[in-house]
């Protein structure tokens, strides 16, 4: 299903993350000033939104515009992660989709963290 067909509210499935050696390997090429002992926290929401991109369909010319991160505590990295995400909101403007996504990250049950993510679905690119 396209991104833009999920309503305000819709949950995706829960994902379980970490980052195992392969996930720190791609994470090291990938980022400068990056070894496979240490990555910024900004790994875990990286590994999040590819989880919840690989569920969905991306409508042509939808970019990824925005990301907005708040830390509630500090985890290790290496521990297992648990992802919610939701649609939170859509709004239409000159014909162009926003799309909001809000992520929950949870370690033993507690919220470590949340990350907001904006989507732009080009409205000459759009599918109807």
């Amino acid at each position: 299903m396209s991104i833009n067909s999920f309503p305000v509210g819709h949950k995706f499935n829960t994902y379980k993350l970490s980052i195992d050696e392969n996930t720190s390997n791609l994470f090291t090429k990938a980022i400068l000033n990056r070894t496979n002992d240490f990555h910024s926290p900004f790994a875990i929401i990286s590994v999040a939104l590819g989880m919840l991109l690989e569920e969905v369909e991306l409508e042509n010319g939808a970019i990824h515009i925005n990301q907005s991160v708040s830390w509630i505590e500090k985890f290790d990295e290496k521990e297992t992660i648990f992802a919610n995400a939701m649609v939170v909101s859509k709004s239409e403007r000159k014909n162009n989709v926003f799309i909001k996504i809000k992520i929950d990250y949870l370690c033993d049950s507690r919220k470590i963290a949340e990350s907001v993510s904006t989507i732009l679905i080009n409205g000459s690119n759009r599918e109807n």
